[in-house]
């Protein structure tokens, strides 16, 4: 993928909607009901696809006796409503050849039980995944490619652009087609900020910069405990990933043919060394792992007034302002490099009915689809029609999510074999930091032998 292609598509789509409106957001949390058909899906898909083998072989999407063919579609999440009950509801009603049948497992749990189902034969037919395990699905071969599916259907009117297609193409081929993406910035509570007297964050600013606000805006009571702090350096991959990137370090080389000499680099050691050391001692300007159990995450922080700064994604937008709380955005400091997120649904390598699975894929996908998640999801919708209406739910000093797009860099996970490789050790990698198993240097050098092993 050439990412500053990719980014700037989106920045300059994004803004020319704002311009002709003259306008004013895991891991990534979904938000479906668990659906309670899936112990009947297995068992009426196993016999259908029985009864209708020589219809599936020669291309049909119904089964023998004009029963529906059952497409069994998977995402992570919890018990609230998402745009998939919308879609999945609407379809199963207007269709009298095809029945989706959705099952929403936990986040927590999700990676484990797609590997579970794709082992025992009874996987399932269409699968979500984040944008960091894009490569590792493939290697494991459980994603069908797309391209022929695409080829064939001459009527389809695909809404993405370019740019958010290429997001979905892995080793050359569309393995994936995202269904929205989330770009991570840097937020700030504002009236924090006022009542220390502290300037709000610029596009000028260093990391040096961002530390000596943050310990302005980390106070003490008169018990020397901690009131506030002015930066969570948060253990969570894909903040600490992007303080290395606007750093100008990463994890591959730029070819993403090797980890070596990157990885393990002294200036990487070095730079978690600093991160890391944020959270440590009484002058820390970071809440550490004790601290987050007693208050609850960055948004949680910034709500009460705990937290002055933090990166996230839009994901907390929606929080952030149902609590009313005064806050804007602004660029990563340093040369502003950000990772973004992004989930994709794919056709499961073990689909029996491909073609009914494709007509689902592009449900999940479509235009109908993305007006949905641009009412309802704190997420950049994917077809370019709906983009206005993020645009217009961001104000002034919001901004700075949509212009981070365009420093946006690909997540390690979405860089060749290598990449993905390197991402499947990462979490052990901040684990042991944060834990001091090891000096810095020795925890990376493992964790590059260890990646070799992915």
């Amino acid at each position: 993928m050439k990412l500053k292609r990719v980014t700037a598509i989106l920045l300059v789509a994004a803004m020319s909607f704002s311009l002709l409106a003259g306008c004013g957001s895991s891991k990534k949390e979904e938000a479906p009901a668990k659906d309670t058909t899936e112990e009947s899906g297995d068992a009426q898909t196993a016999e259908k696809e029985e009864e209708s083998k020589a219809d599936t072989d020669a291309g049909s999407e119904s089964t023998a006796g004009g029963e529906k063919t059952v497409i069994r579609v998977t995402k992570w999440g919890d018990d609230k409503p998402a745009a998939e009950n919308i879609l999945v509801e609407e379809f199963n009603a207007s269709q009298d050849a095809i029945e989706i049948q959705l099952d929403v497992v936990p986040g927590d749990g999700y990676g484990d039980r797609l590997t579970t189902s794709f082992s025992s034969g009874d996987g399932y037919d269409i699968f979500l995944s984040g944008e960091g395990d894009f490569y590792k699905w493939v290697d494991l071969g459980m994603v069908e490619p797309l391209d022929d599916l695409i080829a064939a259907d001459t009527d389809w009117q695909n809404p993405m652009g370019e740019s958010v297609m290429e997001m979905g193409v892995v080793d050359g081929s569309q393995r994936y087609l995202v269904k929205d993406y989330n770009p991570i910035c840097l937020w700030y509570n504002k009236d924090m900020f006022d009542a220390a007297g502290v300037d709000y964050p610029s596009e000028s600013w260093t990391w040096d910069d961002l530390y000596e606000a943050a310990k302005k805006l980390t106070t003490k009571n008169e018990n020397g405990e901690f009131e506030t702090f002015g930066f969570q350096a948060q253990s969570w991959n894909y903040a600490v990933d992007t303080y290395l990137e606007s750093l100008g370090f990463s994890y591959v080389s730029e070819d993403y043919s090797t980890a070596e000499g990157y990885l393990n680099s002294q200036g990487v050691a070095d730079a978690l060394d600093t991160y890391f050391g944020w959270t440590e001692g009484d002058d820390r300007i970071s809440p550490n792992a004790a601290d987050t159990d007693t208050y609850g995450d960055g948004t949680a922080m910034m709500i009460n007034n705990k937290l002055a700064m933090f990166i996230t994604g839009g994901w907390a937008k929606t929080g952030l302002e149902d609590a009313g709380v005064n806050y804007a955005t602004a660029l990563v400091p340093g040369n502003h490099a950000a990772y973004f997120c992004a989930s994709g649904y794919a056709i499961s390598s073990s689909c029996k009915n491909k073609e009914a699975a494709w007509e689902v894929l592009k449900l999940l996908t479509g235009e109908r689809a993305s007006e949905l998640r641009a009412q309802n999801e704190a997420a950049f919708p994917t077809a370019e029609s709906q983009l206005q209406a993020v645009v217009d739910s961001l104000s002034d000093d919001q901004k700075a999510l949509l212009q981070s797009l365009d420093y946006s860099v690909p997540p390690i996970g979405m860089r060749g074999k290598v990449g993905s490789q390197v991402n499947q050790v990462l979490g052990e990698v901040v684990e042991r930091i944060v834990y001091h198993d090891a000096d810095t240097m020795t925890i990376l050098n493992d964790a590059l032998e260890a990646s070799k092993q992915k």
